[in-house]
């Protein structure tokens, strides 16, 4: 039988070890904080450049930025991502350089982990 000593030292390891696979298990955490047209939304014709500003609250790792462009009844006419490494902690501006369509009226995006 084993004695208490051996018992509690296998159950520390045990628990050292899970809390480590944990810490391999965390992700980034992004949020879209501004999503701002170059020229504003009166620019929204031909090329233009989109800027997404997105904060990380997360783990440090790879972030998946989607640019949709909609006319005025919520019809997605343009949809454009980017996966962008991200540190913890992080707010970093990723820009989409797009030629938008005709009818385009409002931008919209999102961020998730990649």
């Amino acid at each position: 039988m084993p004695s208490r000593r051996t018992v509690v030292s296998g159950l520390s390891v045990a628990l050292a070890t899970g809390l480590a696979g944990c810490g391999a298990l965390a992700s980034p955490d992004p949020t879209v904080v501004e999503t701002e047209i170059d020229g504003g939304i009166d620019a929204l014709f031909g090329e233009t450049d989109v800027f997404v500003v997105v904060r990380n609250d997360g783990a440090a790792g790879d972030v998946e930025v989607t640019l949709e462009l909609l006319d005025g009844e919520g019809t997605v006419l343009l949809d454009e991502s980017k996966t962008e490494s991200f540190e913890a902690d992080e707010r970093k501006r990723v820009t989409f350089s797009v030629d938008v369509p005709e009818g385009t009226e409002e931008a919209s995006a999102t961020a998730r982990a990649a």
